[in-house]
């Protein structure tokens, strides 16, 4: 076994880190041929991955919905924040998640929006596609709003206001 002051190095047959940490792992448990169970769970780890990808991301996302709907709870509470926005409450609300929703699709997602000078003046249609999750309306309506300064409404079927949250 490999002593306090002994390096994996040190001696005539220099190791890797990951064979020296192997060596002592083997060392301490007293289990023979780690090595074997430790590359069994890289294979599953490995074949678990997309599992892993499929049900942490958008679980990650709804976590980030319920975190806006907490911070907006947080804000109604704030009496003292009413003097600040003088035309409407909620409008520091409002700033404060695009800001978050905007700071999460630029940093986690590359999003960006480009042909916002092309969005007229007045009223106007926007026809978006609509995948498995809405955070692509959310970080268009996040940047739009800090952008331009101008809100963007959504229309849904029924069904997606009977959803939870």
């Amino acid at each position: 076994m490999i002593g306090g002051n002994e390096s994996c190095s040190a001696g005539p047959m220099p190791m890797s880190y990951l064979t020296c940490l192997t060596y002592i792992l083997g060392e301490w448990t007293g289990v023979e041929h780690i090595e074997d169970y430790l590359s069994y769970a890289v294979y599953l780890l490995w074949v678990l991955l997309p599992l892993a990808v499929v049900f942490i991301l958008p679980g990650g996302i709804i976590v980030l919905f319920y975190t806006s709907i907490l911070l907006l709870h947080i804000y109604k509470r704030k009496n003292e924040l009413k003097e600040a926005y003088s035309n409407n409450f909620w409008d520091g609300g409002k700033l404060m998640l695009a800001t978050l929703w905007d700071g999460h699709g630029r940093i986690w997602h590359g999003y960006e929006l480009h042909g916002t000078k092309n969005i007229p003046e007045g009223p106007g249609l926007i026809v978006f596609y609509h995948g498995a999750t809405p955070v692509d309306c959310i970080y268009f309506m996040a940047r739009l709003l800090l952008q331009k300064k101008r809100s963007c409404h959504a229309v849904a079927d029924h069904f997606v206001f009977r959803l939870p949250g």
